[in-house]
């Protein structure tokens, strides 16, 4: 029974952390965030920086934002004699902050700005309890792959955008786990600090006013990764392939804004010094397809812009089938512009229910229930006259 516990415990502990493993490289920002990531082919304001830095272009005036995020949900389970109870806990982290400044280049607009991100977030808490058993596992990581991101964004002519995303990799995770049961305890510490360098180059075509289409290039790159725990060290290189993402936006009416994303993230190429991550033969992916949409909503002498999006949310995690799991997500946004003072938030859900172990007892598939709930909260402020 001991064995069986382990299991189940470490089955549903991997689950979780392979979630964390977040290879796709979304880009930042509560508005983004609010109408399910399909922001390419819109890209106009400061989070342009890293979704498509040729909508920068679309830039007027100067501009400041700063965006945070913290999660929490759950993984829920059923076997015929043990009920597991898995919580994730409130985290919260610093997402995005930017200045950005136009200038012209002849009579065409041009802005230059730069940017803190978190490319990838290894924050989280969870807990797994077994109470018949007086069993408890927690997981308790801080940090993240950060990067400080100078950017910059040309317009060619009325139709046409271009821009590149510098991200100068940096930031460290300190992950931290506990088991306890009676009469045991067993607590394990380790940290990573993570050094490289990206580049992402980004197009905007706006055919029309009504029309945009996007497209945005994440460059082959490298992260080094330094290890560190009681009495050692190591270091390992994880090699990333080219991502890009295309997308597009439709001006509906002066108020109703539609937008779509499909980002190209073959994540079956991913390595660690020189070998592939998942296996010669893995069948992974890390594509996903996003849609959303914006309306503007007066409210006295105020604007309040109303967002909604779906998104799929590809994960590394396979099911018993030997299925990749993915997520969907529903989103939803809620803004409020009063005069060069812009507030906005957005709440997530990621949600999937898959067969995720069987039950020894019975020899029946076991589903997993995830829940997992975001919420981004933004501010942009704007110097001088929209």
């Amino acid at each position: 029974m001991k064995l069986r516990l382990l299991l189940v415990m470490f089955v549903l502990v991997m689950a979780q952390v392979v979630f964390a493993q977040d290879f796709s490289l979304y880009g930042n920002g509560a508005r983004a965030a609010g109408m399910g990531y399909a922001f390419t082919g819109i890209a106009d304001d400061a989070t342009a920086i890293s979704w498509n830095p040729a909508g920068l272009t679309q830039l007027m005036t100067m501009e400041a934002s700063l965006v945070g995020r913290f999660g929490f949900g759950s993984l829920s389970t059923k076997y015929s004699d043990i009920n597991p109870t898995t919580e994730i806990g409130s985290s919260f982290n610093l997402n995005f902050a930017s200045f950005v400044f136009p200038f012209k280049l002849g009579q065409n607009n041009a802005v230059a700005g730069i940017a803190y991100r978190r490319v990838y977030n290894n924050t989280e808490k969870m807990s797994i309890k077994f109470s018949d058993f007086d069993y408890e596992y927690t997981i308790d990581n801080k940090g993240g792959v950060d990067a400080i991101s100078p950017s910059v964004g040309f317009q060619i002519n009325d139709m046409i955008s271009v821009g590149a995303t510098l991200n100068i990799l940096m930031g460290s995770t300190d992950f931290n786990d506990k088991e306890s049961y009676p009469g045991y305890l067993s607590e394990s510490k380790y940290s990573e600090d993570y050094s490289g360098t990206t580049v992402e180059l980004g197009v905007l075509v706006k055919p029309s006013p009504q029309i945009s289409l996007g497209a945005d290039f994440k460059l082959p790159y490298t992260v080094k990764v330094d290890e560190s725990w009681d009495g050692g060290s190591d270091s390992y290189n994880l090699e990333f392939p080219m991502f890009f993402d295309l997308g597009a936006g439709f001006r509906a009416t002066d108020n109703l804004t539609l937008a779509a994303d499909y980002r190209i993230h073959p994540v079956k190429d991913l390595k660690v010094d020189g070998e592939k991550l998942f296996g010669s033969d893995a069948d992974v992916t890390g594509n996903s397809i996003h849609v959303g949409l914006e309306y503007f909503m007066q409210t006295g002498q105020n604007v309040m812009p109303l967002r909604v999006g779906y998104f799929t949310f590809p994960t590394s995690t396979f099911d018993i089938n030997g299925d990749q799991v993915t997520y969907n997500g529903l989103s939803a946004g809620l803004g409020l512009i009063m005069g060069n003072f812009i507030l906005d938030g957005a709440f997530e859900w990621l949600f999937k229910t898959y067969p995720g172990d069987t039950d020894y007892a019975t020899g029946d598939d076991v589903n997993y229930t995830y829940n997992n709930f975001r919420i981004t909260i933004g501010a942009v402020i704007h110097f001088g006259e929209k």
